[in-house]
């Protein structure tokens, strides 16, 4: 797996952390934001402009038949991103920033997975390990380091994390720039006699007019919407209601970067097993009752405790082994990019996951 791949992933991770993690709390506390819809809005809108970013940039990937390009976009958004959070003083300037940053920076995860799976196409799932390994590497160290910093004031140590890593990813889109190599593939057929906009409209329609693919993208809708919206809301929550501590915070979230890496050491043979979709139902049941135990739960301790369960791991591994299965090689971004996954604590998901690697031919799927 080539190593900037790989350090693109370590960084969304930490780029994610800032922005998912710990930038609704920032906006509550340093920018003194009172309505909690604004708060709540801080992860819905660029939560949006992710499920338009991957469906976007991986068609035009697919039309293009080029990844490169779409993955230096992503890099650029994220440092972008990162780099003008601190320039607003007000919640909702941010949300429309991050909101329209979104749109670019929310491509970087798909792309990267089919980046890997072309990279190794005999063993998709254990390159996309690899990635996904890296990317939770950058949640673990993300939500520790920048928790150190804030330890001694929100407002000044979030800025001092998000230039940082806006630092970090600029100097990783030089590199990626001059070094990596593109894994260039035949465009999806016929788009090649189209124009760039209605190919990626093609592409996405083929994709969405597989059934299968479609249930899969409304189940994952659902269920993505249902974390963003407790992960909005649960630093403030943890914090203002619960009485818990910033370091008390930076630990809860460390350590369920770190549960997450070890139970996906044992997703994958369950996957294998008792298959994807099995494992999808039982991984959403499971979410209903962690969120009951959030609510009920009064104890900062007992939340952590709660919260740092890896249950995602299970419909992590199952929606993307479906979408890897469900859309062919020549459709591997734009499928990758339908079915949307959350990015905390994603790492050896695929590593013991199936062998589905999707059907070489561009209408198999629909069968």
């Amino acid at each position: 797996m080539p190593p900037l791949i790989l350090l693109s992933a370590f960084l969304e991770g930490i780029a994610l952390t800032l922005i998912q993690g710990y930038l609704p709390l920032y906006v509550r506390e340093s920018l003194g934001e009172t309505h909690f819809v604004t708060v709540g809005m801080v992860i819905v809108v660029p939560a949006i402009g992710t499920m338009i970013a991957s469906n976007f940039w991986g068609g035009l990937s697919d039309v293009s038949g080029k990844l490169k390009p779409m993955i230096l976009v992503g890099i650029a958004g994220f440092a972008v991103a990162l780099f003008g959070i601190p320039l607003f003083n007000r919640g909702t300037s941010v949300l429309l920033y991050v909101g329209a940053a979104s749109l670019f920076y929310g491509c970087q995860a798909p792309l990267l997975k089919a980046y890997a799976t072309l990279h190794r196409p005999e063993r998709p799932q254990n390159a996309i390990a690899y990635v996904l390994m890296a990317q939770s590497t950058g949640w673990l160290i993300g939500a520790f380091e920048a928790g150190r910093l804030m330890e001694s004031g929100i407002g000044k140590g979030l800025k001092q994390a998000l230039w940082f890593a806006a630092g970090l990813l600029a100097a990783h889109f030089i590199l990626t720039l001059l070094f990596l190599r593109d894994k260039p593939r035949p465009p999806a057929a016929p788009r090649a006699h189209v124009g760039w906009f209605a190919g990626v409209l093609q592409d996405l329609v083929a994709l969405y007019e597989n059934p299968r693919l479609l249930r899969l993208c409304i189940v994952a809708f659902l269920l993505y919407a249902g974390n963003f919206v407790v992960w909005g809301f649960f630093t403030i929550y943890f914090v203002e209601h619960l009485g818990a501590s910033v370091h008390m915070l930076r630990y809860t979230l460390a350590a369920s970067a770190i549960c997450g890496i070890i139970a996906y050491l044992f997703v994958g043979p369950l996957v294998r097993r008792f298959g994807a979709r099995a494992t999808l139902a039982v991984g959403i049941a499971c979410y209903g009752g962690m969120y009951l135990g959030l609510g009920t739960m009064q104890s900062p301790l007992a939340t952590a405790i709660i919260f740092a369960i890896p249950l995602f791991g299970l419909t992590t591994v199952s929606t993307n082994t479906l979408a890897t299965e469900y859309s062919s090689e020549s459709q591997r971004s734009g499928g990758l990019g339908c079915a949307p996954g959350c990015r905390r604590r994603q790492t050896w998901c695929f590593l013991h996951a199936g062998r589905g690697r999707g059907c070489p031919s561009r209408h198999a799927h629909f069968a």
